[in-house]
């Protein structure tokens, strides 16, 4: 009977290697088909929000005004990401409409591009492309990432095929090759910016194919060229390169939930392992009894002693940090595996595996702003690509093929729990937006809500406006719904407030992939590990009626108490308590408690906010502070190339010398 299923399996191995391309259509329809209604989640609104802009100004994709993280900010400010995902949305959009099935169908294509481009890499890096394009396929990052509307498996992608025709124009000298590939090239870093740090290995791989330099490295200036004239075009448009916003946010922030380069790394090693879990299940096929034992040991209790010695996620309690230590685990395997096979091998696709998998994991777990599972989806390849590799130097292709599937199966299992946990996750933000709405939507009044995500989405496509914390005034008998499972959040004091109802809305309660509560993010921000198994709390929303006027004073007190509120409202409030024209709304001493701390959040670098410091401690009589620190904004201004703010500067350090504070003149 064994035999007999065995020989069976082998035969739809064997097929579906006779078919590739169809086979992989059929696994992503399997896959990703029955997720397709799946509601507007995480950052797929900014998405969904630039290509409507682009539908009306094509040419100003980023040209409108959004409020996303508690304040009505410009578009550049709260989407780094380039357009050319919202570009496609867009035209997808023109054609076919908005709504969520179609949308995500059409992000079916860019999953099979990518799917169909790692299989062709893999025939020229490995002996079984097809095994190695449905492990990449199994892993969660893929088909969690490819079940949003955002710009990472599009990315994936783009830049799989720039590889494979670079190698394809390496090996051939085809101009038309080296065109495209260095045209996708380009075009991978403007879908999303970590393709930025895999762009050397281009040239890397021609070296060590060519083993001398060549006309070959000129097309490389076709990337470099796109990525100038994007930077050159959007700060003529919006007064920065986005390039150059998207890196100065990922520095000011990088460490603000990590606590340090330690604890990133082990976080970014734990998501490694995660993201990509199905290299775990393919252990017993890679090492050795001897090493499995005695190097898997090693490796575990490492990784257990270094989960439990830093602290991390100690407050989730056992379970989490077990979890953790698993992942953390699979993330130093798989560092070990890449090492092992560069050091058995030593041939060049090794080193640019090698290369290409360090090169993505410092951009995931350093340099990016936040660790998220979805900035190590460029290594899912790469992974795949290193077991196949491995497993065919050990076991004969009839072998492989009866072993292969049922590790492969148990991945595309779990993966696909992850990721029906996390549409179950976003269908009921939509179904509390949309219920919430329709019952507590004031016929006279409007409905506020605080909180972003999908929920904001479809609130907002209700009529529902979000709470700007630097300029809402809500008057007393006002609605606003406040969810527990959100960011940005700014609970009311419970004597200001009455709750009417808290609501509670069902999702998968065995694992969680974004929870404050349970450590999870997949999304990054706030996560610790991509996804954690065990209980999760029901998603609750609290609808409150206002007894007692909140202005955006009321707010920023209240946040000051409970949580942390982004520097740019503290910055805009203090500018407003320390040089309103009217006498009644200043309060230099509250200004300064407020510059102070958003000068604070950000180093002391930005110089709009030194700039209110000094107008502020000018405002509270403190001159000598404020003479000091306007000197010290101009000196950011000058080094920072801000002739502009320079100049307004120097002309309010005039003012502070001569004993005064700066008042904004009257509206008439």
């Amino acid at each position: 009977m064994k035999n007999k299923e065995t020989h069976f399996l082998r035969k739809i191995v064997s097929g579906a290697e006779r078919h590739p391309l169809a086979t992989i259509a059929v696994f992503i329809l399997l896959t990703l088909g029955p997720f397709l209604n799946k509601a507007v989640h995480i950052d797929d609104p900014v998405f969904v929000w630039t290509a409507e802009q682009i539908l009306k100004h094509p040419g100003d994709f980023s040209g409108f005004d959004v409020n996303w993280y508690g304040e009505t900010q410009p578009m550049p400010i709260v989407n780094w990401n380039p357009p050319t995902t919202s570009y496609f949305l867009a035209a997808v959009m023109a054609v076919f409409g908005e709504q969520e099935f179609v949308l995500h169908g059409a992000m079916l294509l860019a999953a099979f591009a990518a799917a169909a481009g790692i299989f062709q890499l893999a025939r020229l890096w490995c002996e079984r492309p097809l095994p190695a394009t449905l492990l990449a396929m199994s892993t969660p990052v893929f088909l969690v990432s490819a079940t949003t509307l955002m710009c990472d498996v599009p990315m994936l992608a783009v830049w799989i095929w720039a590889v494979v025709l670079w190698e394809r124009a390496l090996k051939n000298g085809n101009v038309y090759y080296f065109f495209l590939s260095a045209l996708l090239a380009g075009l991978s870093v403007l879908t999303k910016y970590s393709a930025l740090p895999l762009l050397p290995l281009l040239p890397i791989l021609g070296l060590m194919r060519k083993r001398r330099l060549g006309w070959w490295l000129l097309w490389l200036a076709v990337p470099v060229a796109m990525i100038e004239l994007y930077q050159y075009g959007t700060a003529r448009l919006y007064g920065q390169g986005l390039i150059s916003i998207a890196a100065d946010c990922a520095a000011k922030f990088r460490f603000g939930v990590t606590g340090g380069w330690a604890n990133k790394m082990i976080i970014g090693l734990a998501y490694a392992g995660g993201s990509l879990l199905p290299v775990m299940f393919f252990v017993h096929r890679l090492w050795t009894k001897r090493e499995l034992v005695m190097g898997g040991g090693v490796v575990l209790a490492g990784a257990a002693a270094t989960t439990f010695a830093s602290g991390i996620g100690h407050a989730f309690g056992p379970l989490f940090q077990l979890q953790m230590a698993l992942m953390l685990a699979g993330g130093i395997h798989l560092a070990l595996l890449a090492l092992a096979e560069l050091w058995r091998r030593r041939d060049v696709v090794s080193l640019l595996l090698a290369l290409w998998l360090g090169s993505g994991f410092v951009f995931a777990a350093v340099l990016n702003w936040t660790v998220s599972a979805r900035s190590f989806l460029p290594l899912a390849p790469v992974a795949a690509i290193l077991v196949v590799r491995a497993v065919t130097r050990k076991i004969s292709g009839a072998n492989l093929r009866a072993r292969f599937p049922w590790p492969l199966a148990i991945s595309f299992c779990i993966s696909l729990m992850i990721a029906a946990a996390d549409f179950s996750l976003a269908n009921s933000g939509a179904d509390a937006a949309r219920e919430l709405a329709a019952e507590y939507q004031p016929s006279a009044t409007r409905l506020w809500f605080e909180g972003h995500c999908g929920f904001q989405y479809y609130l907002e496509k209700s009529g529902a406006m979000p709470v700007d914390f630097s300029q809402t005034v809500l008057s007393p008998g006002e609605i606003m719904i406040v969810p527990s499972n959100n960011s940005n959040l700014i609970t009311p004091d419970p004597n200001d407030v009455e709750i009417v109802a808290s609501p509670e809305f069902s999702t998968c309660s065995w694992l969680s992939t974004v929870s404050a509560r349970t450590g999870a993010g997949f999304y990054g921000a706030d996560g610790l590990l991509p996804f954690v198994f065990g209980p999760a709390p029901v998603e609750k929303y609290f609808v409150c009626r206002i007894l007692r006027t909140m202005s955006p004073v009321y707010f920023v007190r209240r946040a000051l108490q409970t949580t942390l509120i982004p520097p740019e409202v503290l910055n805009n409030l203090a500018w407003q308590l320390a040089t309103s024209p009217e006498p009644k709304a200043r309060d230099g001493n509250q200004a300064v408690q407020l510059a102070e701390r958003a000068c604070e959040l950000t180093g002391c670098r930005e110089t709009v906010m030194v700039g209110t410091l000094a107008a502020a401690y000018a405002e509270a009589g403190r001159f000598d502070d404020a003479i000091a620190t306007a000197q010290k904004a101009c000196t950011l201004a000058s080094a920072s190339g801000q002739p502009e703010l320079l100049k307004r500067n120097q002309q309010l350090l005039e003012l502070y010398r001569r004993q005064q504070p700066y008042h904004e003149a009257t509206e008439h």
